[in-house]
């Protein structure tokens, strides 16, 4: 994503995974809450995450997603002519010269919004040298660029999408090719998604049923095993066969694999638990403990989880109070006169 200024030559970059309408806008946004401004008018080109149609002449119809992102930020939208994006020039150019100078060598990205906060910089670093034309600072064109932005609305836009979908029988949901795991008991139902450029919010009948981090993947699955627990609870058995038990806490994996009948059955019960109350992050935890002592069977492991988790159940030990010696010596020779004993004096 590049937004070029031709009268300073500056330009501002950010990258993202893929050429959507959501990274396009997304990095439109971060671009206008950076410079603290928003270009008048902005030229495109007829790329389909902003046209639906190229009509006659300049006339075009435009994606939904980009027209409530025009009204919100105030610009227009100019387009070149179909196949002709040399009347786009200038950010051609920029485009070319950022990868010749900013993508060598090729750079290793593990993390966009880290890169993207290394490319401000490189931005502002390259603003120093000489325009090519008028042969002083680019910086010193750039504040003069600057005086004629829009001033940025008081609200910033939230760049999302909203899709309907209809969940498989296993309770997956399908967005871009790749599967979201939701759950079983959604198989069938209509879920709404909340597409972000980064993440994906699923919804049912308006409450949160799960959140993924989008994929750019080709036909991946991507699922919690976590919501999955109550079903496998049904079949214990088909556990190692399922595409869930992957994901399982490897301790987990080694125990339950060593389990079997009513044990296994009772153990995944206890997991079920642990997740439902929300505390996933415990299961190694509670294993881990139960070895400590020796004791692995279902019911040490929940008697472990909840010492770990419920603390309020757990009784505070008794503090003993080291009681006086009592000088008492009883007189038992009335007792010895009954048993026919030596009486003692």
């Amino acid at each position: 994503m590049v937004i070029s200024f031709p009268y300073s030559n500056k330009a501002y970059i950010q990258v993202f995974p893929a050429q959507n309408q959501e990274c396009l806008l997304e990095g439109m946004k971060r671009i206008f809450e950076y410079i603290d401004g928003v270009p008048s008018r902005i030229r495109f080109d007829n790329m389909s995450t902003a046209v639906t149609q190229v009509l006659e002449g300049a006339e075009r119809k435009l994606t939904d997603g980009l027209t409530s992102f025009m009204l919100h930020y105030r610009f227009e939208a100019e387009f070149c002519n179909p196949a002709s994006g040399n009347e786009k020039g200038n950010v051609e150019n920029k485009v070319g010269y950022s990868r010749r100078n900013a993508f060598v060598p090729v750079p290793t990205i593990t993390s966009f919004d880290e890169f993207n906060e290394s490319m401000w910089e490189w931005c502002e670093k390259d603003a120093q040298r000489e325009h090519y034309a008028h042969k002083i600072p680019i910086e010193e064109l750039w504040q003069e660029d600057k005086k004629k932005l829009l001033v940025l609305p008081e609200h910033p836009y939230s760049v999302f999408r909203y899709e309907a979908l209809v969940a498989d029988k296993t309770g997956f949901a399908v967005v871009d090719t790749n599967k979201y795991g939701l759950s079983p008991a959604l198989a069938g139902k209509t879920v709404q998604a909340k597409i972000y450029f980064n993440r994906i919010e699923f919804f049912y009948d308006h409450q949160p049923v799960g959140s993924f981090k989008r994929s750019y993947g080709h036909k991946q699955e991507i699922f919690d095993w976590t919501l999955y627990v109550s079903t496998l609870c049904k079949k214990p058995r088909a556990l190692e066969n399922t595409r869930f038990f992957k994901q399982f806490p490897d301790l987990w994996k080694d125990y339950l694999v060593g389990t079997a009948g009513k044990e296994r059955k009772s153990a995944l019960q206890l997991l079920e638990e642990i997740v439902s109350d929300g505390n996933a992050g415990l299961c190694d935890d509670t294993l881990l403990l139960a070895k400590e002592n020796g004791r692995t069977d279902a019911d040490s492991l929940r008697q472990c989880y909840y010492m770990i988790s419920k603390r309020e159940y757990r009784p505070t030990p008794l503090i003993l109070v080291s009681a006086p010696v009592i000088n008492y010596n009883p007189n038992l020779s009335a007792y010895d006169g009954l048993m026919g004993g030596e009486v003692h004096g």
